[in-house]
């Protein structure tokens, strides 16, 4: 069968796209704060904005990563979720996904051991119990500057 369209092969197909697509800045001094509780992500926030840091914050882990990958943080704090893992996947993932981003993981104390930051037992990342210490979260923080 002839295609009606003779000069079919001499067609450019033409696309475009409109949007502003840019790499955010490395890091800086950014932060993130993903947890489900307000009151504990309230007063991340404003232990963070005091600390200089310009703060983002979300309820959900895996919006977490959006945020990541679009802010760059420095430092994101990620919730530890019980049953479900999630905070485990997240945290993950946004390790091999961002690996500039510092990672710490805020858990409630049942299966955390010690009262140290850092990482309990088999743990990948550092963790701190929930509701978090800030003098240890300061710790922390410094710890990265070395």
């Amino acid at each position: 069968m002839n295609d009606p369209r003779p000069d079919r092969d001499k067609e450019t197909a033409v696309f475009s796209i409109d949007a502003d697509i840019q790499t955010p800045e490395p890091g800086g001094r950014r932060a993130l704060v993903a947890d489900d509780d307000p009151q504990q992500r309230a007063t991340l926030i404003q232990h963070l904005t005091a600390r200089g840091f310009r703060v983002s914050a979300t309820s959900d882990g895996m919006n977490a990563l959006t945020l990541i990958g679009s802010e760059a943080p420095s430092v994101a704090l990620l919730q530890r979720h019980g049953a479900d893992g999630s905070g485990e996947r997240t945290a993950a993932l946004a390790a091999m996904l961002y690996p500039h981003t510092r990672i710490l993981v805020t858990a409630s104390p049942e299966g955390v051991g010690g009262e140290t930051v850092g990482a309990a037992g088999d743990e990948p990342f550092p963790v701190l119990h929930r509701p978090v210490n800030l003098d240890q979260l300061d710790r922390w923080l410094e710890s990265l500057q070395r």
